[in-house]
């Protein structure tokens, strides 16, 4: 059984249907795996948004391979649990050609291995830890490697070297917070207290009493759910947003500037691979179309973007490789195909399946991202050789931070 919206995806793609077996083609499925309710339900349906968008556009653009595409979409209703049964059903019950989803890595690492197994092309749209080495598999969302080598020396540069960690308990916010030091170190910073949250939690009076005897110069927070943000405003209410720097890994992923108060956010520093402040015609043009697709959402955020772009990615693969085959569809991939998206320009790396990509720097001003710095063409991993699925396209691991 499809989670959540399950009936309304069925009742919109019945026209769908009609129309392309009128032009004597099924449409091309296309898998979709989204925490569309529960606690990560906020980041799931901005991301959903954005793959519609990319399938509404190929499709008034006459489709791939003189078919339409029609997504299957199920609510994962942020349960791992379900990314199993729903990867299983993507794969062999409806035979989609790709899959594209997972939030969290957690959710990522149930669902990937069933979709290697049944030779599934997988997208992960998202920013994770780093280190995923498949060939199955593509990542279109940032690396902390790609993110923090220009973020933690911003900060060390604007604040002073003393940072305190405040992360998720989990891999991505532990792996992220290994990196941190690293980058920290090798800037001339030092990480001065560290401690890791489950993902419920909403209480840290205790913490920022500890940040402050620490004598931190900033914070390098990577909290990620919606308890978790109640952090901001008991840092405002202790003065602190004034006096010490707050570096934001993930904030800004689902609407926060508009979500919280904006005396509690000014400030808050960011490196994103995309946000809705771009100026460039390609950004123009994405929000207008999603504006008028989605009127209701005033804010796109730095998540779904990736999805589209990921969407888009897939669909070119497609289009030059003439087929839906999959092991010639990875060909093109690993040829280093580009699109222009969004975010600027985004090219497959061959060896690691991940994209090279443009970072933004920005502080929230006045519940607006105002982008200060720039970097093109930004490579996902800077000095980690065991990925290379150009040489050993067997590789399926995902290798562990080294520092």
């Amino acid at each position: 059984m499809k989670g959540g919206i399950g009936a309304g995806i069925a009742t919109l793609a019945a026209p769908l249907v009609m129309r392309t077996a009128a032009l004597g083609a099924d449409p091309i499925k296309v898998g979709v795996l989204l925490d569309l309710s529960g606690p990560f339900e906020v980041l799931g349906k901005p991301k959903l948004n954005c793959l519609q968008l990319a399938v509404d556009d190929l499709n008034a653009a006459g489709g791939l391979l003189d078919r339409q595409v029609e997504p299957v979409i199920y609510d994962t209703q942020s349960d791992n649990r379900l990314y199993a049964q729903y990867a299983q059903q993507l794969a062999l019950k409806d035979r989609v050609a790709v899959v594209h989803g997972a939030i969290t890595s957690a959710a990522r690492e149930v669902a990937r291995p069933i979709l290697d197994r049944a030779k599934t092309l997988y997208f992960y749209n998202m920013i994770y830890e780093g280190g995923l080495c498949d060939r199955n598999t593509f990542v279109t969302g940032p690396t902390p490697q790609q993110l923090l080598r220009n973020l933690i020396p911003h900060m060390i540069k604007t604040y002073g070297p003393k940072i305190y960690t405040i992360a998720a308990d989990y891999n991505f916010g532990h792996d992220s917070a290994k990196w941190a030091a690293k980058i920290a170190k090798d800037n001339g910073g030092e990480i001065v207290g560290e401690e890791f949250f489950p993902l419920d939690a909403n209480n840290f009076s205790a913490t920022i009493s500890r940040i402050q005897q620490a004598g931190a110069n900033s914070v390098f927070n990577v909290f990620v759910s919606p308890p978790q943000e109640a952090f901001y405003g008991q840092w405002a209410a202790a003065g602190l947003n004034k006096t010490i720097g707050m570096a934001g890994h993930a904030f800004g992923d689902s609407g926060e500037t508009l979500r919280m108060p904006g005396d509690v956010i000014e400030g808050v520093t960011v490196v994103k691979n995309y946000l809705d402040e771009i100026d460039t015609p390609q950004n123009a043009e994405f929000l207008a179309k999603y504006k008028a697709k989605f009127p209701g959402e005033k804010v796109v955020g730095t998540l779904g973007p990736s999805d589209y772009q990921g969407m888009m990615l897939w669909a070119e693969a497609v289009r030059k490789a003439d087929t839906l085959d999959r092991d010639k569809v990875i060909e093109v991939l690993e040829s280093g195909i580009s699109i222009e998206g969004p975010s600027g320009t985004v090219t497959v790396d061959p060896k690691t399946h991940h994209a090279v990509l443009n970072m933004y720097l920005a502080e929230v001003r006045g519940s607006k991202f105002e982008i200060k710095e720039r970097w093109e063409n930004q490579v996902p991993v800077s000095d980690d050789a065991r990925c290379d699925l150009i040489a050993n396209p067997d590789t399926n691991q995902q290798f562990p931070v080294e520092l």
